[in-house]
């Protein structure tokens, strides 16, 4: 790396942004894999840049994203995509104080709420999450015109199957739509990087470098042997490894004495497990341990810790959250997605400040927020996955150990993994030689899985601009799973789906465009003379043709072919061939596939399906579901009830529902007592047991918060955590408002029956709403006034006011018994009091061209309002 420039006023960036590195940020040269990376960043080519955890991969990105800017113009965007909210607050808040002392607007776009969505049109710089940024380019892709830049942080994760297809349509789109911006990825080094920066068109830079060393050691029997040293030494120079060692500790708790000598050492210890019920009893059991020595050695930090967790969010609301003041009070977190939101973030600050001795945590933490430590141990190599236990990616486990080591506070991160098992030398061995010191597996494309493939492909046709199956198939050629995917392969998913989306009326085919056809033979921007696509080609084809003394030839062809010694015109084996079998089982006889110009267009429907970010599944469900529903309401011979919508959002794969456990599945248990219950409630066919009570559950579970039961009855009838128990709410509320506007978009039902449709619509509004605020139809009106949540409705409500103007009329004797409640005071009673002001006066400005003296005058129940 010698010659390459490292002090950042010598690299011909931004004045303004140079001193704000240096006056504020204290940065005055590059590490060395930055120095490397820098001309191609700031020449303006697309980078891949896969070097290690704090190795400054970041301070590249920014850096590519201001000189863009400042070689545009007023307008002129750069995006920094994540994969999750936590990372993009963080990022957010890095580059506002950058756009702050370079006089650019940040925007930022991570959900629907008010909150998660800042500035998002007139930003120079938007944060957001894939997600979001898939769905403002189907709503307004204008908002693209004046790109320069797209950052990709944490890449790697394209080989998640669940993110990784929408980062990778993101991608593929923004590269059509601005192929002249620039792309920088940043990732953690993967096994096929030179795959992925070729599929990029972008240079590579690839470094293990770390301004941190860190040492990786196994734990076994209380041995701990240093095995590799990462640093910025020489590759394989392991003279600086430390000598191996053993702990002292309990063999009833072989991983206290790992917490123990970090305590002596002054070192946190971040502690992965596979599950969330092991991150709780482990926590538990450290924080009894760390209590009683902290009591003898640091009995002042026991206080502060007590002060924190007296602090909690929601600490009193739920068993989960008493465990986990318990454990903070003692000097141990434990963090897991079935905390909520908040308490998430008050545990990640507790650590960062140092204060907690320990934290345990699943493994989605270490994609998640920045939250180093000195020491991380890894405690479990395998989760359940897929009905058995399998050992975690080589990738995955890389990711948990590069959290060892804090910038500027360490000299060494200590990254240790736990070697299990009877025979403790062989296993570290193994360990070592698969987690340490072999290959990182490669990133493969998800996209081909039926759900990513249906939902981009009627988005692409929706709001894409792709209406003609050549362009449509060309796009996804140039995806990264059309770069590693036989193209005939690729083809037939392609043409299968498009076909259902046409069958299900999502998409529609206007027919042959034969203006198209002059457009692709003069090989205009959809076509390309020199690339055509052989749909008379079958896929088994492909490969049989790359044999000797195979050919394939199609049927009309055949009778030109030579003579042959065979008595057979088509192969055969002594059995009839499936495709000359009418519909045997499950299997259909393949359609005639459509010419490269056929034109599709989206219906209303697929329109609507697609700017609601819904899968095409789920509104395909929805819709067979919502019509049960009209037409049961119309013949009245079976009930259409809250549970059964309920039930029917949940059966969707937007809706992740909950797990039945082996308890629910005993004969005669609440949850097999329910589901025999609401039989004829159900608007979808039940499915195989397990499913079965898994959907009645997650819609039982949503109906009981509704009903306003407290997320502690909750966790103790149906075993769920406050997380899972807001993160479905959120999902159901969503769902919900597709299912309206679903209905609506259907055209199945007539005239006659409109009525009904807009009575079931208005039926569905309340169900949202109810869900959304946890509380029944009475404090709808309630729940919307600000700082009143479902429970002070319910006081408001038993003192007999149940209208805002009831509030705002509330004698002082009510007033006073308000006041003696536990959570109200003099600060809150005013602010609430200036929140219903303002919702009366704009019922009352509402209702002004209204005349009371005329019946005819008031709108129809469901009526919309003239501006609506």
């Amino acid at each position: 790396m010698e010659g390459l420039i490292t002090d950042i006023s010598a690299l011909g960036m931004p004045p303004k942004f140079t001193d704000f590195l240096r006056s504020t940020w204290g940065i005055e040269h590059l590490h060395p894999p930055q120095a490397e990376a820098a001309p191609s960043v700031l020449g303006g080519n697309n980078t891949l840049i896969a070097i290690p955890t704090a190795s400054g991969k970041s301070l590249l990105a920014y850096m590519g994203m201001i000189q863009r800017l400042s070689e545009g113009h007023a307008k002129s965007k750069a995006i920094y995509i994540v994969p999750l909210k936590a990372l993009a607050m963080e990022k957010y808040e890095e580059l506002k104080e950058i756009s702050a002392a370079l006089d650019l607007s940040i925007g930022l776009g991570i959900g629907d709420a008010t909150a998660e969505a800042k500035n998002i049109d007139d930003c120079n710089i938007l944060v957001c999450t894939s997600e979001k940024l898939d769905s403002l380019l189907r709503h307004k892709a204008e908002l693209v015109t004046d790109l320069t830049c797209v950052v990709a942080d944490e890449f790697h994760l394209m080989n998640d199957g669940t993110r990784g297809p929408t980062l990778e349509i993101n991608l593929t789109r923004l590269r059509h739509i601005r192929p002249e911006a620039q792309l920088i990825a940043l990732s953690a080094t993967v096994g096929n990087c030179e795959e992925l920066a070729q599929w990029l068109d972008a240079d590579l830079i690839q470094s293990d470098w770390r301004p941190v060393a860190l040492e990786y050691a196994t734990f076994h029997n209380f041995h701990i042997e240093p095995r590799k040293l990462q640093s910025s030494a020489k590759k394989g120079d392991v003279s600086n490894l430390t000598l191996p060692r053993k702990l002292e500790g309990l063999k009833s708790h072989p991983v206290w004495s790992v917490v123990s000598d970090g305590i002596d050492q002054g070192s946190q210890v971040l502690m992965f497990v596979g599950t969330r019920r092991s991150a709780q009893s482990e926590a538990k059991n450290l924080a009894k341990r760390v209590t009683k020595r902290l009591l003898k050695e640091h009995p002042e930090r026991l206080e502060e810790l007590n002060n924190l967790a007296q602090r909690l969010e929601g600490r009193s609301q739920s068993n989960l959250a008493e465990q986990l003041v318990q454990c903070i009070s003692g000097g141990v977190g434990f963090h897991h997605a079935g905390l909520t939101s908040g308490q998430r973030k008050e545990v990640e600050a507790a650590f960062k400040s140092g204060l907690l001795v320990a934290l345990t945590a699943t493994p989605t933490l270490a994609a998640g927020v920045n939250l180093p430590a000195r020491r991380v141990l890894v405690r479990d190599l395998k989760r359940w996955d897929d009905g058995m236990s399998r050992p975690l990616p080589v990738m995955e486990v890389r990711q948990m150990l590069g959290r060892a080591g804090r910038p500027r506070y360490d000299t060494k991160g200590e990254a240790w993994v736990y070697c299990k098992g009877t025979d403790g030398w062989e296993e570290a061995d193994a360990v070592s030689d698969r987690y340490f010191f072999g290959p990182v597996e490669d990133i493969t494309s998800k996209l081909a899985a039926e759900p990513a493939m249906r939902m981009h492909l009627l988005a692409s046709i929706a709001t894409g601009g792709l209406i003609h199956k050549a362009s449509i198939e060309r796009f996804f050629t140039s995806t990264f799973l059309g770069s590693t995917m036989p193209q005939s392969q690729l083809r037939e998913r392609i043409n299968s789906m498009l076909d259902w989306l046409v069958e299900e009326r999502f998409v529609r085919k206007v027919g042959i465009d034969e203006q198209f056809t002059a457009h692709w033979l003069d090989g205009g921007i959809d076509g390309n003379e020199n690339e055509a696509w052989d749909d008379s080609l079958p896929v088994w084809a492909t490969p049989a043709q790359l044999t000797t003394g195979v050919e394939w030839a199609p049927e009309d062809q055949r009778g030109q072919s030579p003579s042959r010694s065979s008595a057979h015109v088509l192969p055969s084996l002594g059995f009839s061939p499936a495709s000359s079998l009418d519909n045997v089982g499950g299997w259909v006889q393949p359609t005639t596939q459509d010419p490269f110009n056929m034109k599709f267009e989206a219906t209303m429907i697929g329109e609507r399906v697609t700017q609601l970010y819904l899968d095409p599944l789920s509104a395909s469900i929805l819709r067979t579901g919502l019509r049960r529903a009209v037409r049961r309401h119309v013949r009245g011979d079976a009930p259409v009830t809250d549970f059964g919508l309920l039930h029917l959002a949940v059966t969707t794969p937007d809706f992740n529902s909950l797990w039945a456990k082996s308890a629910d599945m005993e004969a005669n248990s609440k949850v097999w007592l329910k589901t025999n219950d609401v039989e004829d409630e159900l608007l979808v066919e039940p499915g195989y047991a397990e499913a079965l009570l898994s959907n009645v559950k997650s819609a039982w579970m949503i109906e009981k918060w509704m009903d306003e039961d407290t997320l502690r009855v909750l966790e103790s009838e149906l075993d769920v955590s406050p997380g899972d128990v807001h993160h479905r709410v959120d999902l159901m509320g969503w769902l919900l408002a597709g299912a309206q506007h679903v209905l609506m978009a259907d055209d199945v039902f007539a005239e006659e029956h409109l009525p009904v449709l807009s009575e079931m619509v208005q039926h569905i509004s309340v169900l949202q709403q109810r869900v959304r605020h946890g509380c029944k139809t009475d404090l709808l009106q309630l729940v919307n006034i600000r700082h009143v949540g479902r429970q002070r409705a319910r006081e408001l409500a038993s003192l007999g006011m149940r209208q805002p103007r009831d509030v705002l009329t509330m004698n002082s004797s009510t007033r006073n018994k308000l006041l003696a409640l536990r959570g109200w005071g003099p600060v809150l009673m005013k602010n609430i009091m200036i929140e219903v002001e303002k919702v009366v006066k704009r019922d009352v400005k509402g209702s002004q061209h209204i005349n009371p003296s005329r019946n005819d005058d008031l709108p129809l129940e469901g009526e919309r309002k003239e501006d609506d």
